[in-house]
């Protein structure tokens, strides 16, 4: 019973080591107060946001991805 459960034991671990995410090592330069730019993997962000106004307004002004292929605007406000 005991040589049972530790294989079964094993074999949950094995499958979980697979199929768990990896975090990622990014690294974040501050261009500009209000732009930054994030590397992460193949994939570079550009995060531009604004001074907001007051507390509750979101000052998130623009992501953009850059690939090595093309760039994309994920939010534009």
């Amino acid at each position: 019973m005991n040589k049972i459960f530790l294989l079964v034991t094993l074999a949950l671990a094995s499958y979980a080591n697979d199929t768990i995410i990896q975090p990622k090592k990014c690294e974040i330069i501050k261009l500009s107060n209000f732009t930054t730019l994030v590397s992460c993997n193949k994939l570079d962000y550009i995060v531009q946001t604004k001074e907001s106004r007051r507390d509750d307004e979101d000052n998130m002004k623009k992501i953009i991805v850059l690939s090595e292929k093309d760039n994309k605007i994920i939010i534009n406000k």
